[in-house]
């Protein structure tokens, strides 16, 4: 029976071209743009990278410290005396690892001045983190240890010092420090905030030890674990720390630490929304991004039903005639929503192609450094659930207002 309801729906479609048109450009010109963010966010929530393993680990980006008085409030990245002597202590992460955040460093070439981002790392980072090599290694913890001077750099940046030849064993100097490169990786896309650079020493290798003296810094944490149901024991676990026994510098100035070590959607959450309170978790983007993800769909919906209520009035003869020899109203609603389910589901497979055109044309620009844009399952579920979203809305009460139409009135071309 519903195969007849189909041929049928696709010979009314056929035959009226100009509404078709109009309808499937609507409808995949909505789904392309709602494919692309989802793909876009889906790839910073689940990334292809190095960070692929982000649902083993939370961030701690920064801290809010205040006085003992309540009267001074200071609030910034970590400092490394607040890792060793609070983060360290932490007993749930199966790895911890600390690093800074990039910094610009300048080299040159010719007299040609070179302008690139720096990391400083520990041996723990690539134990947490999944690199690509493409040559050599990352530096081991007796490196590490020892402050030995050695480099992993990225593909672009070996291309840009060394071009085609290897780079393993050259040395590349910057900050007035000259490092040995052991490594090449891919290019790390700009978004896997984390991982993201172009260079990456040992952090024993700076030239002084200040930094350890610095309860607000440069610096972040990753907690690892390789059972993710154990994340949120160590966020809690972290939490407590603080609440219960913060370690400072100063503990009148620095009396008391409010931190989190947040997941990929939580530090997304905090970054979009500007919460660097970390009082409390900013999850109310989550929500805001869900009813945003609905109203896309459902404004282009009630354009369509609109569209769908004039097909209505013009086919009022039809229908009235339909009626006239028997149809009921639940045949003509299930034709009407057959006609506009394979509208959508047209509709879908041309935003697709679109969305995957677009998302290819990126890859190749380069305007995303070291993007690798995949449909994952999330993004196929978010897909199907908006397509059907979609043809559910735009087609139920068109559908409801044709089966109710008076046999009458509508062979007058009434409605």
């Amino acid at each position: 029976m519903y195969k007849n309801y189909l041929v049928m729906a696709w010979k009314v479609l056929l035959r009226r071209k100009m509404f078709t048109f109009i309808s499937l450009f609507g409808i995949s010109l909505t789904l392309a743009v709602l494919l692309i963010a989802s793909t876009l966010f889906d790839n910073y929530i689940y990334p292809n990278g190095p960070e692929k393993r982000a649902a083993n680990f939370v961030n701690i980006s920064g801290v809010v410290l205040l006085s003992k008085k309540r009267n001074s409030v200071q609030n910034g990245a970590l400092g490394f005396h607040f890792l060793a002597n609070n983060v360290a202590r932490l007993k749930t992460p199966e790895i911890m690892s600390w690093y800074t955040r990039n910094s610009e460093v300048s080299s040159f070439i010719d007299n040609d001045r070179l302008q690139n981002l720096m990391r400083r790392t520990d041996d723990k980072y690539w134990q947490i983190l999944d690199f690509d090599f493409i040559e050599g290694r990352y530096y081991t913890a007796q490196e590490f240890a020892s402050g030995a001077m050695v480099m992993v750099i990225s593909e672009s940046t070996k291309v840009e010092f060394f071009g085609k030849q290897s780079a393993l064993g050259n040395k590349i100097t910057v900050a007035n420090q000259t490092f040995q490169v052991i490594g090449v990786v891919e290019d790390v896309y700009e978004l896997e905030h984390y991982a993201h650079s172009d260079m990456w020493v040992p952090y024993t290798t700076f030239a002084d030890t200040n930094y350890k003296q610095h309860i607000l810094g440069d610096w972040n944490a990753l907690l690892y674990h390789s059972n993710t149901a154990k994340i949120p024991a160590m966020q809690s676990e972290y939490l407590d720390l603080l609440a219960s026994d913060f370690v400072s510098v100063d503990p009148v100035k620095f009396a008391t630490a409010y931190s989190a070590a947040d997941t990929k959607f939580i530090a997304f959450s905090r970054q979009i929304s500007s919460d660097d309170d970390y009082r409390t978790q900013s999850t109310t983007i989550g929500s805001a991004l869900l009813l945003l993800a609905f109203a896309f769909m459902v404004l282009p919906s009630i354009n369509l039903i609109n569209i769908n209520v004039s097909r209505i009035m013009e086919r009022s003869s039809e229908i009235g005639v339909r009626k006239s020899f028997g149809a009921t109203s639940k045949q003509l609603v299930i034709q009407f929503l057959m006609e506009n389910i394979l509208l959508t589901a047209v509709g879908a497979v041309i935003g697709l192609a679109i969305s995957t055109l677009i998302l290819w044309q990126l890859e190749l620009s380069q305007a995303l450094p070291g993007a690798d844009f995949q449909y994952t399952w999330h993004t196929v579920l978010y897909g199907m659930v908006m397509i059907l979203i979609f043809g559910l809305l735009s087609g139920v009460y068109p559908a409801y207002k044709m089966s109710k139409l008076d046999p009458v009135t509508a062979l007058k071309g009434g409605a």
